[in-house]
């Protein structure tokens, strides 16, 4: 049986963090500040909100409506035989509702940054995301179980790295004109990390497996971003004004 998705017992409290952090950024934002540092704080703090309120707010409520609808909509038997479709619905969800939180995000801090930066904007972006999913995830685990918080922070590393590597992908097709194209990249590359994981707990695959696709894609995205960024720079680095 498939596992509906959990968190929804964080939901509040995520969700009133997650409401202090955006008006201390609005506020901020609001100051017209201009320092290099500020403007990364910001958008740290922008992005780890927003992501709080996708998750708890958007995300989890899709994936149980959609998890309801399938099993009334689909016969069980047929289902039975279909094990990758359930997990594959609600990674596309997480992923969809994560990555359009995440350009978001850089689409309103943009203003306070030179274009040619705009990919070091989604790296911030995507960082601060990656660090806060990683003390929950890793928070979540007792402490005398060392096996499992081991496999936890190799896993969380890919996480991390996915995360600002996406962000900055964002970011890049954002400054050159291909924000949807990079979005469906990001999509995609999230679409797989998130079924494996889902698939998991489903009998699909195995820990082994799973954590090498989410180490492997994690580390490839940034690895890929970060070449084509220096290969084919925007234009010569320009100072935040003053």
């Amino acid at each position: 049986m498939i596992p509906l998705p959990d968190g929804f017992a964080l939901r509040p409290l995520a969700g009133l963090f997650a409401l202090v952090l955006a008006c201390l950024a609005l506020l901020g934002h609001l100051a017209g500040r201009r320092a290099v540092w500020y403007h990364a704080v910001l958008a740290a703090v922008l992005g780890m909100a927003l992501f709080l309120v996708a998750v708890f707010w958007v995300q989890s409520p899709l994936q149980l409506t959609a998890y309801r609808l399938l099993g009334n909509a689909i016969s069980p038997f047929w289902l039975g035989g279909h094990p990758w479709l359930l997990p594959l619905v609600l990674a596309f969800l997480a992923a969809l509702c994560q990555e359009a939180a995440r350009l978001l995000v850089i689409l309103v801090c943009r203003r306070g940054w030179p274009k040619p930066s705009w990919p070091l904007l989604g790296a911030v972006v995507g960082a601060a995301v990656g660090g806060i999913e990683a003390a929950m995830v890793l928070g979540a685990i007792p402490s005398a179980d060392l096996h499992l918080i081991s496999l936890a922070v190799l896993e969380r590393v890919g996480a991390v790295a996915f995360h600002t590597g996406a962000g900055a992908a964002l970011g890049l097709g954002l400054a050159r004109g291909r924000a949807g194209l990079a979005f469906l990249v990001v999509l995609l590359c999230h679409l797989a990390i998130d079924f494996f994981a889902a698939a998991l707990s489903y009998g699909i695959g195995g820990l082994a497996v799973t954590e090498a696709i989410g180490l492997g894609v994690g580390l490839g995205l940034f690895v890929a971003t970060l070449v084509l960024a220096r290969q084919h720079p925007l234009a010569p680095p320009v100072a935040f004004k003053a």
